[in-house]
């Protein structure tokens, strides 16, 4: 009988995009994650910043990594990498089952290169 964290991690294997963390001037090696952006802006508006023009929002994303990549070891400081694209982690989990950590989630802000402002 095949186990939980196997299944997902095979899951995330297929349904993954390629990423690495990078912090500090250090890079990890590339692996498969699951990042999708959350639409509901109800449930996923955590930070609204607000201008003299008006609310500004970031946007924000789901991880979901298998449990050979701990995401609550890296510090405040370390970005996921895809696609050319940084974002940080705004909080970060493990998930367990029968006390074994069975994958990592999280929520990710994206971030703009180049400039003062956030997206």
């Amino acid at each position: 009988m095949m186990n939980q964290e196997f299944i997902i991690k095979k899951q995330i294997e297929m349904a993954g995009k390629e990423v690495r963390f990078s912090e500090y001037g250090w890079d990890s090696a590339p692996f498969r994650a699951v990042v999708t952006h959350l639409w509901r802006r109800k449930s996923s508006d955590f930070e609204p910043k607000f201008t003299e023009i008006g609310a500004a929002y970031s946007q924000y994303y789901l991880y979901i990594g298998s449990s050979e990549h701990d995401i609550t070891s890296l510090s405040d400081d370390a970005l996921l990498v895809m696609d050319g694209e940084k974002y940080e982690f705004k909080c970060k989990d493990a998930v367990f089952f029968d006390n074994r950590i069975i994958y990592y989630t999280g929520i990710l802000r994206a971030l703009k290169e180049n400039s003062d402002y956030e997206i």
